[in-house]
């Protein structure tokens, strides 16, 4: 009997999709003499070096919540700050027959998963504990990609679904998980938070419009080369508050004191901080905090799902404490 999937080991399951990637490169037109791993988590990365030395990164979207038209924005959004030049991100590499993306039918999976190749952006990763000129860079690219994104939108039957809602792309699965470290207590710390998020949420639908929004900026979606940031990883991307990036990028950096003043700072060098209370900037945060359990709860990946217990022991800690102090903390 075939093991599902989501219960292979991470070996197992890199071992059903590296002939996918290997399909996917010579549609994209490319013979790579190496394809390695570089990231096995909601989706799937590999670096693609050829025989003349180019780099690309070759995506599979193994957890991808994007449909057709979402994939297509998201590509059209990318070209054209590319071709603006004032944000640094890796350009899409088109197929042999002009697609940005190809669908790919993984058996294993029973269903088909979108693949893209990019341009390799050089550097490093900023990740989980960035300088303060990283910080201040990711402030000044965020008001960039505000500005203008609040003048830009996607062609055709491309269309970025809104993600100004607590749950965004996803579909809510914490009220139906099984998961025994899904405790009643748990559930019942959820629903009390997200009464107070929904209303937050209607507050803000009345104060901003929506526009596109990165809606995933954090330090291991930010390369760093020669003093200068790189974005990439648009597959959150929606319609949604500029408020919402900033929050976003707060959440993974709470523990790091001065780190979001150092954001705003860079923020405000391009543009105005959207106004906001400090008590609903702190719903925002918790917020995060409630979609990301939401989502690993749902994750195939190997390495993720073993995370769920302590995963869940840490939201519990985070709940509490903002529940009782209208505060976020990203406490471990």
């Amino acid at each position: 009997m075939t093991v599902p999937f989501s219960q292979q080991t991470q070996r197992q399951q890199l071992d059903v999709l590296r002939p996918i990637a290997q399909h996917a490169c010579a549609q994209f037109g490319i013979v790579p003499v190496s394809l390695r791993v570089v990231n096995h988590g909601f989706n799937t990365t590999y670096a693609a070096t050829t025989a003349s030395g180019a780099r690309y990164a070759l995506r599979l979207g193994t957890n991808s919540l994007r449909d057709a038209a979402g994939l297509a924005a998201e590509l059209q959004w990318i070209d054209a700050l590319a071709t603006d030049g004032r944000i640094n991100v890796a350009p899409p590499h088109k197929t042999a027959t002009g697609q940005w993306a190809i669908v790919l039918p993984v058996a294993a999976l029973h269903r088909a998963i979108p693949a893209t190749l990019s341009h390799w952006l050089p550097g490093r990763l900023v990740g989980g504990r960035p300088s303060t000129a990283q910080l201040r860079a990711l402030g000044q690219t965020m008001a960039q990609l505000h500005r203008h994104s609040a003048h830009w939108s996607p062609q055709g039957n491309a269309a970025f679904p809104p993600v100004n809602t607590l749950w965004m792309n996803s579909t809510e699965s914490i009220s139906s998980s099984t998961h025994p470290s899904v405790t009643p207590r748990l559930r019942d710390m959820v629903a009390q938070a997200i009464g107070q998020m929904t209303a937050v949420y209607a507050q803000l639908d009345q104060q901003f419009a929506v526009q596109p929004i990165h809606a995933d900026l954090h330090g291991y979606n930010l390369m760093w080369h020669a003093g200068q940031l790189s974005v990439f990883d648009f597959d959150d991307a929606g319609l949604g508050w500029p408020i919402q990036d900033l929050a976003i990028a707060s959440y993974y950096v709470r523990d790091i004191p001065g780190a979001e003043q150092h954001i705003r700072a860079g923020y405000t060098q391009v543009g105005s901080v959207p106004a906001v209370s400090d008590a609903v900037f702190e719903t925002l945060l918790m917020a995060r905090g409630v979609l990301l359990f939401n989502d690993v709860l749902v994750i195939e990946s190997a390495g993720e799902r073993a995370f769920i217990p302590e995963y869940c022991r840490r939201v519990e800690l985070r709940l509490e404490h903002f529940l009782t102090s209208g505060t976020f903390a990203l406490l471990q």
